[in-house]
């Protein structure tokens, strides 16, 4: 039998196969919604195979076609999993569950909104404040944290605008620092952490991916905030909060 070389292959069937690193957004019967490097896109998986959101992936791109191999081993889990970081367990029209609100500047509105393009279930967490500078906190369920513990953070976020606004909405993730479990912003320890930024937001789709790592300064408890600053009809539209360990 002549022997083949991958160059051979290669040039038969096409480019070589890339192998990339990707979440998972959504995971249903018969679909598969992973996001790598910003991009959601469908992705075909082994048969057997249960993806959760939030998952780490291997996934093998050729030709346009992608191909989820599996789920990372070594990659720690969503530390915010148990606190609805995907906005999927509040009704529509409802405040955000286990979610928590602080106004900066004027006051905010925010609540649970269906979005067709939302990159992780159908809905999304939408805030806006018709005051130029509105600025707001919106923040999680608090995670304990030891002095120097290191950690992972995204989240999407989009602009959403009226045809007359001016597409200025900002968009951050800031940790928050707390002694105890149960105190509330600003009964804060430590000052905030500025994660990431995303000035300007586009109109969604496509959102915009935040991502970025902090490490605790003090022993105690985190909580993260995802900070919006709008005016008039702008909304900026979060989804898919992601917390891993170091």
């Amino acid at each position: 039998m002549t022997n083949v070389t991958a160059a051979a292959i290669a040039a038969k069937d096409g480019p070589f196969a890339q192998m990339r690193t990707g979440t998972v957004t959504s995971f249903t019967t018969n679909q598969a919604l992973v996001s790598v490097g910003g991009t959601t896109f469908p992705a075909s998986y082994l048969e057997g195979t249960v993806l959760t959101p939030g998952a780490l992936v291997a996934c093998l791109q050729q030709q346009g076609s992608w191909l989820v191999l599996g789920v990372l081993a070594g990659v720690g889990p969503n530390l915010l999993a148990a606190g609805n970081p995907s906005f999927e367990l509040s009704a529509p029209g409802s405040f955000p569950s286990l979610w928590f609100q602080a106004n900066l500047s004027g006051v905010a509105t925010m609540t649970v909104v269906e979005d067709a393009n939302a990159p992780a279930g159908t809905q999304v967490a939408a805030v806006s404040g018709p005051a130029v500078g509105t600025q707001s906190y919106l923040y999680s369920q608090p995670i304990q944290v030891t002095s120097g513990d290191q950690f992972t953070v995204s989240a999407y976020a989009g602009g959403d605008y009226q045809p007359s606004d001016a597409l200025t909405a900002d968009a951050a993730l800031v940790a928050l620092w707390f002694a105890n479990d149960t105190n509330l912003y600003p009964t804060t320890s430590s000052p905030d952490i500025v994660i990431a930024t995303a000035n300007n937001l586009v109109q969604s789709p496509p959102y915009t991916t935040l991502g970025g790592s902090v490490t605790a300064p003090v022993t105690g408890f985190m909580r993260i905030a995802l900070r919006s600053v709008t005016e008039t009809a702008q909304r900026v539209l979060w989804d898919s909060v992601i917390v891993r360990s170091v």
